[in-house]
C-alpha cells in the first residue's frame, strides 16, 4: 500500500503544523531574573538588587534590612495579595537554615558582593502565572510540588509565594501567580559554600526547561481536573 501526497499533507498538517499554532496567549507565563547589583540584559527590567530584598518583597515584609537600607513599607502594606508562602528546603537540611529562613539570602548576598563583581547573580526571582482554570484550594499543592520536584530535590534552597486580588465582582485584579526565589550558589556551610551552583537554572537552557516543566505541570492538572479526578482532596 503506498501512501499519497494528500495524505502526506494531512498527517504533516496534524502532526507538525496544528500544535505550532497554538496561541502563546495559552502558555502560563513564565520569567526568570538574575538577583544582582548591576544586572541589565537588553533592557529588561532587573529584579531587587539582593536576595534578601527580593523574599522580603514576595513575602510582603517591611522589617528587613539589606546593605542598601531597610526595606520600603509597601511590602507590607501590599500584605492582602500575599495567598501563601514557604521557605523550601531538603530534608536533610541544617537546623540554622531553618531557625531563620532569611540566613540562607544575607549570606548569599554577603558572598556576591565579597567577588567584586557587581554583575556576580546572588541568587534567581522566577515569576510563574497560575492558569485561571486552577481552583485556589490547589495552588499551594500545584505550585509546592513542582519546586520540590524541579529544584529542592536537587538541594536548592527556595522561598516561594503566592500573590492573587480577586475584586468583588469575581474578576481578578492580580492575576494569581507564584514568585520563587532560588539561590544561585551552594548555600550549606562547608567546603563549597558559596560558589556558583551549575545545575539550579544557571542558564539559558536550565530555564528553558524548566519553564516547559512548568507548563506541562499545568496542563497536566488541567486535564486531570476536566477528567473529573479530585486533585489534592478537592
Amino acid at each position: 500500500m503506498f501512501i499519497t501526497q494528500d495524505q502526506l499533507r494531512h498527517a504533516r498538517r496534524e502532526l507538525v503544523i496544528r500544535p505550532r499554532s497554538i496561541s502563546r496567549i495559552e502558555w502560563p507565563d513564565f520569567k526568570v531574573r538574575p538577583i544582582s547589583e548591576e544586572w541589565q540584559y537588553c533592557g529588561r527590567v532587573p529584579a531587587y538588587k539582593t536576595a534578601v530584598a527580593n523574599v522580603a518583597y514576595i513575602w510582603r515584609h517591611s522589617d528587613l534590612v539589606d546593605r542598601f537600607g531597610p526595606m520600603p513599607a509597601r511590602f507590607a502594606e501590599r500584605r492582602f495579595e500575599l495567598k501563601g508562602s514557604a521557605l523550601l528546603l531538603p530534608n536533610s537540611a541544617p537546623l540554622w537554615a531553618v531557625s531563620d529562613p532569611y540566613t540562607i539570602w544575607s549570606e548569599a548576598d554577603a558572598v556576591a558582593v565579597a567577588t567584586g563583581d557587581p554583575t556576580a547573580v546572588a541568587a534567581w526571582h522566577v515569576m510563574m502565572e497560575i492558569p485561571l482554570d486552577v481552583r485556589p484550594e490547589n495552588w499551594r499543592w500545584l505550585c509546592e510540588g513542582f519546586l520540590h520536584s524541579q529544584l529542592v530535590q536537587q538541594g536548592a534552597a527556595v522561598a516561594w509565594a503566592i500573590h492573587s486580588v480577586q475584586g468583588d465582582d469575581g474578576e481578578w485584579i492580580i492575576k494569581p501567580h507564584m514568585h520563587a526565589i532560588v539561590t544561585a550558589r551552594y548555600w550549606r556551610h562547608d567546603k563549597r559554600h558559596g560558589r556558583r551552583h551549575p545545575n539550579w537554572i544557571g542558564n539559558w537552557a536550565q530555564q528553558k526547561r524548566m519553564e516547559f516543566a512548568w507548563r506541562r505541570r499545568c496542563a497536566g492538572l488541567r486535564d486531570l481536573t476536566r477528567a473529573g479526578f479530585s486533585v489534592n482532596g478537592c
